[in-house]
């Protein structure tokens, strides 16, 4: 027989065969589902993760950290000088930010601590900085305020934060990098004032304090000296007593950034109302003072 021929009726007996054998291996399955979980507990809610506190949250970038207590600073530098602006017009301070026309930078929140007559303390806070703060007071104050964190505090005018001082820890890896060190606070926010509104407001503080030196003496003081000043003058600005006695009183304020100009106030009854050195400018009510242009 021919070969083309043997073929056929060779492979057929071999597929029998494997369809014989199919029969003798194991049955592939579908793997079996596990039990259904109980249709009331299949439904119920996840429980809801708890809230992070101030404490556990996300700890702030080094530049936008920066940047949050820069926005801080810059507010309360503003408010120092928006004070004692309002100051040097009414002889008093105020909490009232719209009478002020202040308001804070960015995101800040800037709160009064305490307030008086005679001087104030404020807080500014931003939400990118939980718990941490700054702080700066003005005036006459039983004790400077302190920062929420590192309890820091400052002498008057100067803006004091919550950043961290020392050495730095070591980096480590795969961690955020180090905030950059503390700024220095060596700046007074009392020196960034108008020189002119700093001459008002020392005379405005010169005649508080003649009135304490009036109720124990029975009469106003001729030198500077001897007044009980809780703070000194502001720097550069110089207070001279023109005239003085029991009745009445007069003096003349100075600042080294404007040689030739001046401030003069009076109050009582002087023979002769003090007059400003350049445009001759003389106060026309009693403890309110007058200023060159």
């Amino acid at each position: 027989m021919p070969r083309s021929r043997l073929l056929p009726v060779v492979a057929l007996p071999a597929v029998v065969i494997l369809l014989a054998c199919g029969d003798l291996l194991p049955d592939r399955r579908e793997p079996a589902m596990p039990p259904a979980a109980d249709s009331a507990a299949a439904q119920a809610p996840r429980p809801r993760a708890r809230p992070k506190s101030a404490d556990s949250a996300q700890p702030v970038a080094p530049l936008e950290e920066t940047a949050a207590f820069e926005q801080i600073r810059r507010s309360l530098r503003r408010l120092v000088a928006a004070e004692q602006g309002f100051y040097a017009e009414n002889g008093t301070y105020t909490e009232d930010q719209a009478a002020l026309g202040f308001r804070p930078s960015g995101q800040t929140e800037v709160k009064f601590l305490w307030l008086t007559s005679r001087g104030w303390a404020a807080s500014g806070t931003h939400p990118g900085l939980p718990g941490r703060d700054c702080v700066v007071f003005v005036g006459d104050a039983n004790a400077p305020p302190t920062t929420l964190r590192f309890t820091r505090s400052g002498r008057e005018g100067f803006v004091v934060c919550d950043l961290q001082r020392g050495p730095r820890p070591a980096p480590v890896a795969g961690s955020p990098a180090p905030a950059p060190p503390a700024a220095a606070d060596t700046t007074s926010a009392l020196d960034m004032v108008n020189p002119t509104v700093q001459m008002r407001v020392d005379l405005r503080n010169l005649a508080q304090a003649q009135e304490a030196y009036f109720a124990t003496q029975g009469a106003y003081s001729r030198r500077v000296e001897v007044l009980q000043l809780q703070f000194g003058w502001q720097r550069g600005v110089g207070v001279t007593v023109l005239h003085a006695d029991r009745n009445s009183w007069a003096a003349r304020a100075t600042h080294t950034s404007r040689p030739g100009k001046s401030c003069v106030v009076w109050f009582g009854s002087p023979r002769t109302r003090p007059a400003t050195e350049a445009d001759r400018s003389v106060p026309n009510r009693p403890g309110v003072p007058a200023c060159d242009r």
